[in-house]
């Protein structure tokens, strides 16, 4: 019996680097969780080429103007180029590489990152919109993040996208539930459009017997991390990867109020929810796809400390059960075993 030709795909994203903080994302981190996943496939032979080697301030540019030179060079013995892009190299180099790639004959998978290109998009003058239509949004296939992306480039007859959310590993098979004890955490960058101004101003509101706990790599704007606590509100550090979901079972409710332009389905979200820990976020891009409010978390508007508090309120003893239900059971969508094999179908 001949042996079947394995395809070779050549995958190329952002992932994490060991002991470079800032290389640390929702979007990193799933790269390499997909990443992790396609090698195991034994119909695929994958190699695999980081976007960012340099991780400084503003230096992304320099990768990304190298990778215009590279790529023919790079992706030379592949059939495929699976590109998983954000929307700095998406707006800069990616016209150029999906040149590139259709040049030398290559299947194109185009994956965007994130939930608002189609906001960028509409934005762009009419030249470049066209640059875009003919270029990434013409590959073999188009992937993205949130229902809206693949509503609004479908109804205008420009992609036929392929919904591919954001993705985590189930952790349970069943819920494993806990009484509610007024414990909430933050686990995400800390900057100021992922709400972290709103939570800080909970210290002089919430009551004593509440605790919120802060995780994670600190912006630069906020040099003295002693200004992260106070009162009942405490900065715990820069967690892991392999450590985020068993800190996060230790709490009961997740914050994330983001205001954060380029939100897509937050990672963190979905491994919450993979906990059964409901969630309390806003009603911001396509977060009201994830999180339905009075249902597995609740919804609050940006920017807005009175709605949060009162959001932390809301749960008690008797509500908290049944949100940890609904947080478990809308999981389902985000499992990765079933969503990462929408990427690998995407080859052949």
């Amino acid at each position: 019996m001949s042996e079947i030709k394995k395809i070779n795909v050549f995958f190329l994203a952002n992932i994490p680097v060991k002991g470079v903080d800032a290389s640390y994302g929702g979007a990193t981190v799933l790269a390499q969780e997909m990443l992790d996943y396609i090698k195991s496939d034994l119909r695929l032979n994958v190699g695999n080429q980081p976007i960012r080697r340099i991780w400084r301030p503003k230096w992304h540019m320099v990768d990304h103007i190298l990778w215009v030179v590279r790529f023919p060079w790079a992706v030379r013995k592949y059939d495929v180029v699976s590109i998983h892009a954000t929307w700095d190299f998406t707006f800069t180099s990616a016209p150029l590489i999906w040149l590139w790639a259709r040049l030398l004959n290559k299947r194109i998978v185009y994956h965007f990152f994130g939930g608002n290109f189609h906001q960028q998009y509409e934005a762009l003058p009419g030249l470049l919109k066209t640059i875009y239509r003919r270029t990434i949004l013409s590959s073999d296939v188009v992937l993205f993040e949130t229902k809206e992306l693949i509503q609004y480039f479908s109804e205008r007859n420009i992609a036929d996208g392929i919904w591919l959310p954001n993705a985590r590993k189930a952790i349970h098979t069943h819920l494993e539930t806990r009484p509610f004890s007024k414990r909430f955490v933050f686990i995400s960058r800390i900057i100021p459009d992922k709400g972290i101004h709103e939570i800080l101003q909970l210290a002089e509101k919430l009551p004593e017997d509440y605790t919120v706990d802060l995780y994670g790599p600190v912006d630069e704007r906020y040099t003295d991390t002693a200004l992260l606590t106070s009162r009942n509100i405490s900065y715990k550090g820069v967690l892991k990867p392999e450590e985020v979901t068993g800190v996060l079972d230790n709490y009961d409710v997740l914050l994330l109020p983001t205001w954060f332009k380029y939100e897509g389905y937050p990672g963190i979200v979905l491994e919450a929810l993979s906990l059964g820990k409901p969630v309390i976020s806003t009603l911001w891009n396509s977060i009201p796809e994830i999180i339905r409010d009075g249902y597995n978390g609740l919804l609050i508007p940006v920017k807005n400390v009175e709605a949060l508090n009162r959001a932390i309120l809301h749960f008690n003893e008797e509500n908290y059960k049944i949100f940890q239900e609904n947080a478990f059971n809308s999981f389902e969508s985000f499992d990765s075993d079933k969503v990462f094999r929408k990427l690998v179908n995407s080859y052949f």
